[in-house]
């Protein structure tokens, strides 16, 4: 009988475990499907615009995106099931402005500037015209 205790509380925690966003998010094929899903919601937080193409005796309907919604990616992307972090630009500011100090003072600013980003705790790539 304990045994059987054991058994159903066993199957009862790996079922919970089962339905785990963290669980289903980690698995190789999630990772592809993430980026197919964010895809979408990319398309459909774009606001488009249509116009019309006179091309010969008739005209075509060309839509162009001209602006984009980010409230309506997190949206799409919440409603997928996808955590959406949001990232704290705070850190970034003081740091930055901290490097911006330091550079003024020396001969090349750009240098500088970038040498003291990279030594930061910040995870940035730098890009270089190199």
């Amino acid at each position: 009988m304990i045994n059987f205790r054991r058994a159903l509380l066993c199957l009862a925690l790996l079922s919970g475990c089962a339905d785990n966003d963290l669980v289903k998010h980690n698995n190789p094929d999630a990772k592809r499907s993430y980026f197919s899903d964010a895809s979408k919601c990319r398309q459909s937080a774009m606001q488009k615009q249509a116009f019309n193409v006179p091309t010969g005796k008739t005209a075509t309907v060309v839509e162009i995106p001209v602006a984009y919604e980010e409230n309506a990616f997190l949206d799409c992307m919440k409603h997928t099931g996808w955590p959406v972090p949001r990232a704290d630009p705070t850190e970034y500011l003081e740091v930055s402005t901290a490097c911006l100090k330091k550079a003024q003072a020396a001969e090349n600013l750009d240098e500088s500037y970038a040498d003291c980003i990279k030594r930061s705790r910040l995870d940035v790539e730098v890009i270089t015209d190199k």
